[in-house]
């Protein structure tokens, strides 16, 4: 009798990992939708038609991008937290969206727990730029003008809530330093404000940063990760420049609903980290300043859990709040 019950104990535990194998063998038998949460040219938009110019191959349908931008990502959030979760519908959006959010909107029009984690797909380092005429060539330099000329220096940013504008705050928090916030439409138009010195410096992305360092018009001094960005490695961290443990990477990932079937998760996960290893992947990643990433839906949850709780306490003490 004990050897019957175990026996049924372990058939029992055997069968949610069939179906999961089955379900993702099954799938997909109609063709995707991938909602990105940015109008088409940026860099959400760029990474999703490079995932699904292989992954269309891979799953042997048709993967329809749909661009539906605006409201800071919420539009595109709110079509996937409220998709059947059968893994065609999924979601390509940007970390703020999904980390910064929950916490600068007073009301949601979606559960932030119904989206669900299927893999990190890029990460980039944001870069620190200045307008030529800042007399520094470090951050620490850039600490020390700040502190004697309180509130005299000013930050662009692509608008409140994003990750350029909470790296800069916790920056703020971490050093004691007072530079006033200057809230731009979008990345382009606020690396023309500080090229332009209405504003004197920007932790921007690389693409919206370096075309206007190389051309003279900013200087670049390091990196917000914790390590060197392979797409710029020649710029110190600030981290390394005298501020241990400061960390900000920008991201994009994959999203379904929670509610997906593990098997379909895991085929989705597999082949996209797969596609985001490909050396011609990696390579046109890394000419836009980025790289691949790939990270398993766990490690990817527990990332965005983490960069959650960070910006809660950085909006709060910041006082960021979007109506």
């Amino acid at each position: 009798m004990k050897t019957a019950r175990f026996l049924a104990c372990c058939a029992a535990l055997l069968v949610p990992a069939a179906n999961a194998i089955a379900q993702s063998e099954a799938y997909p038998q109609r063709p995707v939708r991938i909602v990105v949460a940015f109008p088409p040219g940026g860099a959400a938009d760029f990474t999703a038609r490079l995932l699904v110019q292989h992954l269309q191959p891979a799953l042997g349908q048709t993967i329809v991008v749909d661009n539906r931008g605006g409201a800071f990502g919420n539009i595109a959030i709110d079509i996937l937290a409220k998709a059947t979760p059968d893994g065609y519908t999924l979601l390509i959006t940007a970390d703020a969206t999904i980390t910064v959010n929950p916490s600068v909107y007073a009301k949601l029009p979606y559960d932030p727990r119904s989206v669900g984690a299927v893999t990190q797909l890029i990460k980039f380092a944001n870069v620190v730029v200045l307008h030529p005429s800042v007399p520094v060539k470090s951050v620490l330099e850039l600490i020390a003008l700040a502190r004697t000329q309180p509130r005299k220096l000013s930050y662009a940013h692509p608008g409140v809530g994003s990750i350029q504008q909470l790296s800069v705050e916790l920056f703020k928090l971490r050093t004691g330093v007072d530079i006033v916030s200057v809230p731009y439409k979008g990345g382009g138009p606020a690396m023309v404000g500080v090229a332009s010195n209405d504003t004197q410096l920007s932790f921007a992305t690389p693409p919206s940063a370096m075309p206007h360092v190389n051309g003279g018009r900013l200087k670049a001094i390091a990196v917000t990760s914790a390590r060197r960005s392979a797409a710029l490695p020649d710029l110190p961290t600030i981290a390394d420049a005298g501020l241990p443990g400061f960390n900000v990477e920008g991201w994009i990932a994959l999203f379904a609903p929670t509610a997906t079937p593990r098997g379909i998760v895991d085929r989705l996960y597999k082949e996209s980290a797969r596609i985001m290893h490909l050396p011609d992947v990696k390579k046109g990643v890394l000419a836009g300043g980025a790289e691949s990433s790939g990270t398993p839906p766990e490690a990817t949850r527990a990332m965005i859990r983490d960069e959650t709780a960070m910006w809660a306490k950085v909006v709060k003490t910041a006082a960021i709040r979007v109506e």
